[in-house]
């Protein structure tokens, strides 16, 4: 958990952008997306997948993965005991930087 706290003060100048502002460079996508990796596995390939209780995101079309992060954020915290920590962590981003993690996710190739 003190871990996971200090990635997420690390992240919080990259998430806290003025509105308006453009879109996140490939490389801020990158960083942010290592804000997923201690759950959904690296480059979005969950430990377990197929069987696991952490969904992979590798390879998942964008908008699929866009609008479940819309609804995960949407969420109250706690709202659902399968995505604990999900609407918590996604507080911190905005929605282009959330359509660009999307878009990353979903060019990755399937393993």
């Amino acid at each position: 958990m003190k871990l996971l706290l200090i990635g997420m003060a690390m992240l919080l100048p990259l998430a806290a952008r003025p509105a308006g502002e453009p879109a996140p460079s490939a490389q801020e996508v990158a960083v942010l997306a290592g804000n997923c990796v201690t759950c959904h596995g690296p480059r979005g390939q969950a430990p377990g997948a197929g069987g696991g209780s952490i969904p992979s995101l590798r390879g998942r079309p964008a908008g699929v993965l866009w609008q479940r992060m819309q609804a995960l954020k949407a969420m109250k915290t706690g709202a659902t005991a399968r995505a604990t920590i999900m609407p918590l962590l996604l507080q911190g981003y905005d929605d282009a930087q959330l359509q660009a993690l999307a878009r990353w996710f979903a060019g990755q190739e399937q393993p």
